[in-house]
C-alpha cells in the first residue's frame, strides 16, 4: 500500500503541493473505473521522485575534496552587499541629492557631482582638474544603480517573457541586454562626435593643435561617463560568478582605464575617442548574439556571430591597428618633443621646463602646469595600446574556434568569458533542475493522459516540455 514519504525526505512549497496534486489526480483515476491506477501512479510517483532526491545527495570524491570553505566575514559582508546593489546605491546617491538640496552652504561641492566642472564662460569650453573626480565618483554609483534596477525589473521579466527559465539563463540574458543598451547609446554619441570633428577619417588630425587642454561640454561628459563605466566594471567583473577568461578580463579593465585617464591627462582625448568607436561597435554586436542565443533563436544568432566575427576582424585588427601605426608615424612628427606652458599660443615646446615622469600625475590635480610630450612618454603610451591588442588576439584566436565549428555544422557558442563553469557544477545544477521539474512533468502528464508514469518516461516528458529550447539552445560562452 502507497505510504507517503516521511518528513525528513517531503519536499516544501511548490513539490508538497505537486504530491497533494499527484494524489487527487489518482482519486479522480478510480472514480472513472481505472483499477489500480491510484497505487500504481502514487508508486511511480514516489519512486521518480525519490530517484531524483538521490541523484540529489550524490556526490563524487572529486566534489567532496574540492568543496568551498565556508566564507570568512569579509566574504559575507561583501555578499551582502552585492546583493543589495540598488539599495546602497540608492541610498548614496538620494544623500548626495538631499545634501544639495537641504544643505546650501555645501552646493559649491555637491554640484561637481552633478555638472562637469571648469567651465571657461568665454569659450564656453570646459578644463580639467582634480573636480572631475567628483563627478567620475558620482556615475560610478550611478552605474552601479542603473545596471542593477536594468538587470532586475526590465531585462529579467523580459527574458521570462522569452521563455527563458533557468537562473543561470536570466542572469546572463540581463547582462547582455544591459550591455546592448550601454553600447549602443555611448557608441552612437561617440560616433556623431568623430564624425563632427577634424579628425573624421584623418587619423594624423588627432595629434594637431596638441595639447587640448578644453574641451565642448558633450565631449568632456562623453569621456568622463565612459572612463566611470570601465572603473564600474572592475568592480563588476569581481563581483559576478568568476569566468575562465577572469585574469585577461581584469588586465584588459586595468589597460583601459590606464588609458584612458592617461589620455585625459595628456590632452590626447581625440586618439581616445576614435579607440573608443572602434571598440564599442564590436561590443554592441557580441550582446545580441548572446540575447539571441539564450532566447533559442540559434540560426539568427549564428548570422549575428558572423557579422560579429567580421567586425571584430575590421574593427580591432585593422582600424585599431591604423591608430596604433598613427601613433608611431605621426605624433612625433605632429608634436614636436618637448614640455608646453599651459599658456602657450604657438606649437613650440618651452627649453626652461624639466621633464619629469611626475609630470603626467600632477598634470591632473595641477592642470594649470606644463605638459610635456616625449619619446618615452609616446613608447609608454604606445605600448598599453599594444598589450590591448594582444589580448583582443588571444581572444580572437577563440572566436575563430568558434566559427570553424559553426562552418562544420555546430552552433555559435563563444568561448571567450561566460563558460566558466566546470562539468561537475553543470552536473549539479541540471540535478536542481531535474528535482524542480520532474514532480510538475510527471504529474501534468498523468493528468493529460490519465494513465500511469513510469520512472523511465521523465526523460521524454522533460525534453518534450516547455522547457526543451532553453536545455538545447545554450547562450554564447554556455554561461
Amino acid at each position: 500500500m502507497y505510504s507517503p514519504i516521511s518528513d525528513d525526505d517531503r519536499p516544501s512549497g511548490r513539490r508538497h503541493s505537486v504530491r497533494s496534486r499527484n494524489g487527487s489526480m489518482g482519486a479522480g483515476s478510480v472514480r472513472n473505473g481505472v483499477k489500480g491506477a491510484v497505487p500504481r501512479r502514487r508508486s511511480s510517483a514516489a519512486t521518480t521522485h525519490n530517484s531524483v532526491l538521490k541523484v540529489k545527495r550524490k556526490r563524487s570524491p572529486a566534489k567532496e575534496k574540492d568543496a568551498k570553505p565556508p566564507l570568512n566575514a569579509f566574504d559575507r559582508l561583501a555578499t551582502y552587499m552585492v546583493e543589495r546593489q540598488i539599495k546602497f546605491s540608492l541610498i548614496i546617491l538620494s544623500c548626495f541629492a538631499a545634501i544639495h538640496i537641504l544643505l546650501p552652504q555645501y552646493r559649491s561641492t555637491t554640484t561637481k557631482l552633478f555638472k562637469i566642472s571648469y567651465h571657461n564662460p568665454d569659450t564656453n569650453l570646459y578644463g580639467k582638474g582634480e573636480d572631475d573626480i567628483y563627478f567620475l565618483s558620482f556615475w560610478i554609483v550611478m552605474f552601479t544603480f542603473l545596471r542593477a534596477t536594468a538587470m532586475d525589473y526590465i531585462f529579467t521579466p523580459l527574458a521570462r517573457r522569452g521563455g527563458i527559465s533557468t537562473k543561470r539563463g536570466l542572469i546572463r540574458f540581463a547582462e547582455q541586454a544591459w550591455l546592448l543598451v550601454y553600447y549602443s547609446v555611448f557608441w552612437t554619441l561617440g560616433m556623431y562626435l568623430m564624425y563632427d570633428s577634424p579628425y573624421w577619417l584623418n587619423l594624423p588630425e588627432m595629434w594637431t593643435n596638441w595639447p587640448l587642454r578644453d574641451l565642448g561640454g558633450t565631449f568632456k561628459w562623453y569621456y568622463l561617463v565612459q572612463f566611470a563605466f570601465w572603473l564600474q566594471q572592475i568592480f563588476v567583473l569581481n563581483i559576478e560568478e568568476r569566468r575562465k577568461d577572469y585574469y585577461q578580463m581584469f588586465a584588459h579593465h586595468i589597460i583601459t582605464c590606464t588609458l584612458m585617464f592617461t589620455s585625459y591627462t595628456l590632452h590626447m582625448t581625440r586618439v581616445g575617442n576614435v579607440i573608443l568607436c572602434v571598440m564599442d561597435v564590436v561590443d554592441t554586436l557580441l550582446p545580441l548574439a548572446k540575447m539571441l542565443k539564450y532566447l533559442g533563436y540559434s540560426t539568427i544568432c549564428d548570422w549575428a556571430f558572423g557579422v560579429f566575427l567580421i567586425t571584430w576582424f575590421i574593427g580591432r585588427h585593422i582600424c585599431y591597428m591604423l591608430v596604433v601605426n598613427s601613433a608611431w608615424r605621426d605624433a612625433l612628427v605632429m608634436i614636436p618633443e618637448g614640455c608646453y606652458h599651459p599658456g602657450s599660443v604657438t606649437q613650440t615646446p618651452m627649453p626652461d621646463i624639466i621633464q619629469d615622469w611626475s609630470l603626467l600625475i600632477r598634470q591632473f590635480y595641477y592642470p594649470t602646469e606644463a605638459v610635456c610630450f616625449t619619446k618615452p612618454i609616446l613608447m609608454g603610451f604606445i605600448f598599453l595600446l599594444l598589450a590591448l591588442q594582444v589580448l583582443t588576439l588571444m581572444w580572437f584566436y577563440m572566436i575563430i574556434g568558434v566559427a570553424v565549428k559553426v562552418i562544420k555544422g555546430g552552433q555559435a557558442e563563444d568561448t571567450r568569458s561566460d563558460d566558466e563553469d566546470s562539468e561537475e557544477e553543470k552536473e549539479e545544477e541540471e540535478e536542481e533542475d531535474l528535482i524542480e521539474e520532474a514532480p510538475v512533468k510527471a504529474a501534468d502528464s498523468a493528468q493529460m493522459t490519465g494513465t500511469a508514469m513510469s520512472t523511465a518516461s521523465l526523460p521524454s516528458v522533460i525534453m518534450n516540455g516547455g522547457s526543451r529550447r532553453h536545455l538545447s539552445a545554450q547562450p554564447l560562452g554556455g554561461g
